[in-house]
């Protein structure tokens, strides 16, 4: 981490796009022949007993090997942008060392909390929620203070890098997301801080699974392809945290009809070129969830620019839900499904670019590229390795 000390002192020469403005209200109402449950089935037990017998590690720390081999081969996008992340984590530290005031505000949690969101908003994240602490969905290795109240902060990406992947420029795209997020996060705790409440800002890839947090916050669901969609377009979004102890009122889960809009498209079950998606939802650790296949999705990732070609092709994340919900009601279809403006990519790999349904042939020089040490059955960090730490 010494290097990143040394980086953020550096001009930023890495040619960011302006973040995006913050997200109006979605106000829409979903049909009724979408609506399924309020952001995930879960069921409690279930995910109780397997934090217990298999607690959740950060996957750096758990496959130190794969991630040396991802960043050597992530420099295409990582040089440009390290200036930028290293400035973020430079704030995230200051803000972790900040005291807080002793003047504690006394303002009542709904007003707190209404102040909270505006300040949000003001510094530009896209949008903030606000959830319960779940241990069970926090890593072991986190070294930032674990608070009862978790603030999840949204940035969206750039919307027209998103749409070059899969590629190095894409991939700038989410380090300038991540980079803009802890910067925006560790002011916002600096905000809870100067009201006199304790806050603890997390850095990235983060301290927990953040997209639980998401779902818990009322800010999207699940999607088949893994990620979290949200409502609005250029939902591709990066999560950040902070914890804290000031008196929120916390959000609900929310049924955006997102688990049918997924399961009328597939774009990305048809288009993975790996097959890495299944066709249908299972529980997995006590969540019913589209699980991704690991093994095959993480070679790929790692050696295509960071493929991604399951956001690229997520109408949701083009177009966002209230274009899709407005074209179903004329149609009876999901916007751009089958087009080449939605489902079309260029693959890194060969230099062809692939339409609707097509997908290029992934060979075992990249599956089983050998340089590519990773254990899929090792489920905590190997004897001796350090976690990364981002707040000490």
């Amino acid at each position: 981490m010494k290097i990143l000390t040394v980086l953020r002192f550096l001009p930023d020469r890495s040619g960011a796009p302006d973040l995006p403005p913050p997200w109006k209200p979605f106000e829409r109402e979903i049909p009724e022949d979408l609506l399924t449950y309020p952001g995930e089935i879960r069921d409690e037990a279930e995910e109780e007993r397997y934090a217990k017998a298999e607690p959740l590690h950060e996957f750096f720390s758990v496959h130190p090997e794969a991630s040396e081999f991802i960043v050597e081969h992530g420099r295409g996008f990582l040089q440009s942008t390290f200036t930028k992340l290293a400035r973020g984590v430079h704030l995230i530290r200051r803000a972790t060392r900040l005291r807080p005031s002793s003047k504690r505000s006394p303002a009542s949690p709904e007003e707190i909390t209404a102040i909270l969101r505006r300040e949000g908003e003001r510094i530009g994240l896209s949008r903030i929620g606000i959830a319960p602490n779940d241990p069970k969905y926090t890593f072991p290795e986190s070294d930032a203070e674990q608070l009862p109240n978790v603030v999840v902060c949204l940035v969206e990406q750039d919307w027209e890098l998103t749409q070059t992947i899969p590629c190095d420029e894409a991939e700038k795209a989410a380090m300038y997301g991540y980079a803009e997020g802890m910067t925006r996060t560790a002011q916002l705790a600096e905000f809870l801080k100067r009201m006199g409440y304790g806050a603890a800002p997390q850095g990235f890839p983060g301290d927990a699974i953040t997209i639980h947090y998401g779902v818990a916050a009322g800010l999207g669901q699940l999607g088949i392809n893994g990620q979290l969609l949200t409502p609005e377009a250029g939902s591709r979004c990066r999560i950040l945290l902070l914890t804290t102890d000031a008196p929120l009122i916390h959000d609900s889960p929310v049924d955006y009809g997102l688990h049918k809009v997924c399961d009328e498209c597939k774009a990305c079950v048809r288009n993975c070129p790996v097959g890495a998606i299944p066709q249908s939802r299972k529980p997995y650790r006590g969540v019913v969830k589209s699980k991704l296949n690991t093994v095959r999705c993480l070679p790929v990732v790692a050696q295509a620019g960071g493929c991604a070609v399951c956001m690229k092709v997520c109408p949701v994340q083009r177009y966002g839900l209230e274009a899709i919900l407005d074209h179903r009601e004329e149609t009876g279809e999901i916007l751009g499904v089958g087009t080449d403006e939605l489902e079309g990519y260029d693959w890194p790999l060969d230099g062809e670019h692939y339409g609707p349904g097509e997908t290029p042939r992934v060979g075992d020089e990249v599956l089983k590229n050998p340089d590519l040490v990773f254990d899929f059955s090792r489920k905590e960090p190997p004897p001796g390795v350090k976690p990364i730490r981002f707040v000490g």
